[in-house]
């Protein structure tokens, strides 16, 4: 699988307050190169004259400004949402588009977009059907009503020429048909009682497009035809419509079609080289807020600490950093390895020593996603590898030395509680070959190498020569995801993370664990989870899905082709003398809010 493709699929489309879809993302994200649209200027007011009077003015529009790293690589949503998934897309064409249902950013759950009233699921002679009223209030950016028959038309264009990416997630097979029983009735038919994922976190979440926009466009052409149409002649139907794109700027201004709109009248996305430049950038006043998917960096931060004007926030990231086991490779194939690097790595303690802002990770799903997250069974996963350290490595020796380990001197505990380095290991006989720990390096993230040489340091308690390998980021994604020529990956473990997508429904766990996920660069393969993973695809309720997610949960904490690690904070600032936000904190902080559009305020 090359580099690209695990970009495409690690690509998360996070439209949060709006929709969401998509597994995961990748950390991070080359610039990409811009899409051409109309050129515009924010608008001014101006006082009206009747007469010899002037009415009173109206305020300034409210314009926002936030710093990103790329513009869009497209104005077409269809190639957005088939495709091509980049994060910067995602900030500046998901706030087009409305759905269903929107996530709420406060609670992590769904709430109605363009429902009004109720849509329960049911069953008659006819199968399985969800109706619905969308409400009237809704209309595109030129003025005409968002329908039912937009629904319609969005669904078949969809189905007729075979869209993928997420699209399909959309609208999976088990869902047979999307009907317009009058100009806001909605009718959606399934094929069999919907799981979760399809209903309502699938066709609930699928952004809609304007049927009197697009009808006649699609007349004879196939996906990549459509794809490849400007998007200049869309429309929105979301709180913001794109209206200029270039290199450097993208603008977006209100939708007074879409109610309760609480958006900026204008959104710039200002493109900027690097963080360090966003940064500055926030310093000289030129921008409000950024947009990065991993944070700041500390280094950064340094840049604008003490200015009154620029406020520092945390918040929970929405993902894990973790030790990857290539496990077709010795002794990273072997489980009592395995374990009792779990039972001998300090995760409290190095979270303590390491991280500035982060908690240790006993589970994929993180603490700050309450939803999902139950604490008991956590601490259940916590309590394998808990102890003091006489108990832990006396239970590490005995899982190794019951698979064939051994030492012509033991590793101990000395009189101060530190491990003394055993001597002379060998597996079934035979002296252990070198280890490497492939991880990005310092200017990536400090806390990365610190984690790997204390990984190191541990195996060597117990023998192993381990190697730290620090290099950049783009070179540990493509060593530890693409096989070589003989179809092997070549390494025997790495640092990395994950952003996990969409906090509403897990969608993760199929990806990197099933026997052929297509993110599953590790090689698991095991009965006990992807008999869980079944029970968690087929849950109709969240109560049932819960228990099957902490079922995997558990199985992952036992059969470890991950040692979860830890979780982190996201770094942000903005200017505090221009905005101020209903949500300053926040799972996935201003970037997992597509940067508070929805909550940001002029400062008074």
């Amino acid at each position: 699988m090359s580099d690209r493709t695990i970009r495409t699929i690690g690509a998360s489309i996070v439209l949060a307050g709006i929709a969401v879809a998509g597994i995961a993302q990748l950390e991070n994200r080359a610039p990409a190169q811009s899409a051409e649209i109309a050129t515009v200027e924010p608008s001014t007011s101006e006082a009206r004259v009747t007469g010899e009077e002037a009415t009173t003015p109206e305020p300034d529009p409210f314009v926002y400004r936030i710093g990103v790293l790329s513009s869009i690589t497209t104005d077409n949503f269809w190639a957005y949402y088939g495709g091509e998934a980049s994060v910067w897309n995602s900030y500046i064409l998901g706030p087009t588009k409305p759905a269903l249902y929107r996530l709420d950013a406060a609670t992590g759950e769904l709430a109605s977009e363009l429902i009004s009233g109720g849509a329960a699921l049911t069953w008659n002679e006819h199968g399985w059907r969800v109706r619905l009223e969308i409400d009237p209030r809704f209309s595109w950016s030129d003025g005409e009503p968002v329908t039912a028959e937009d629904f319609a038309f969005t669904f078949e264009t969809v189905r007729s020429l075979g869209l993928a990416g997420s699209w399909l997630d959309a609208y999976p097979s088990v869902v047979t048909g999307v009907h317009a029983d009058g100009e806001h009735q909605l009718r959606i038919e399934f094929s069999e009682r919907p799981n979760l994922s399809v209903w309502p976190h699938g066709v609930g979440l699928a952004p809609v497009m304007a049927e009197h926009v697009w009808q006649g466009r699609i007349d004879g052409v196939d996906a990549a035809g459509l794809y490849a149409m400007p998007g200049v002649h869309d429309v929105s139907g979301g709180p913001l419509t794109l209206v200029a794109a270039s290199e450097g700027l993208a603008v977006s201004n209100s939708n007074p079609g879409y109610p309760r709109n609480e958006s900026p009248d204008t959104v710039e996305y200002h493109v900027y080289a690097d963080e360090a430049a966003l940064v500055a950038g926030v310093a000289r006043g030129e921008i409000d807020s950024i947009l990065s998917p991993k944070g700041l960096a500390t280094e950064h931060l340094a840049m604008v600490e003490g200015d009154p004007n620029v406020a520092v926030v945390s918040s929970p990231a929405n993902g894990v950093r973790y030790l990857g086991f290539n496990l077709a490779r010795e002794p990273m194939s072997d489980h009592a390895f395995r374990t009792a690097l779990a039972l001998l790595v300090d995760r409290e303690g190095l979270a303590g020593e390491i991280l500035q802002r982060g908690d240790p990770a006993w589970s994929v799903v993180p603490a700050s996603n309450g939803q999902w997250y139950d604490e008991d069974a956590a601490n259940e996963n916590r309590a394998r590898y808990d102890g003091d350290m006489s108990t832990r490595l006396a239970k590490a020796l005995e899982g190794l030395q019951g698979a064939g380990y051994g030492w012509a001197t033991p590793p101990r505990v000395g009189d101060d509680g530190t491990l003394i380095p055993g001597e002379g290991l060998t597996m079934d006989g035979r002296s252990p070959q070198p280890l490497t720990i492939l991880t990005p390096g310092d200017a990536y993230d400090p806390a990365r190498p610190d984690y790997v040489q204390a990984i190191a340091n541990t195996l060597g308690v117990l023998g192993f020569d381990t190697r730290p390998v620090e290099t950049d980021f783009d070179t540990v994604v493509d060593l530890a995801f693409t096989p070589g020529e003989d179809g092997a990956l070549h390494y025997d473990m790495y640092l990395l993370g994950w952003t996990l997508g969409n906090p509403a429904l897990p969608g993760y766990y199929r990806p990197f664990f099933s026997n052929k996920g297509e993110l599953n660069n590790t090689g698991y393969a095991s009965d006990v989870f992807n008999q869980s993973l079944r029970a968690y695809e087929r849950a109709h309720t969240t109560e049932d899905a819960r228990a099957a997610l902490w079922s995997m949960e558990r199985a992952l904490a036992t059969e470890l082709p991950y040692l979860l690690l830890y979780t982190s904070q996201l770094t942000e600032v903005y200017r505090a003398d221009r905005v101020t936000f209903d949500l300053e904190e926040s799972l996935g902080g201003l970037q997992g809010r597509l940067g508070g559009i929805g909550d940001v305020r002029p400062s008074e």
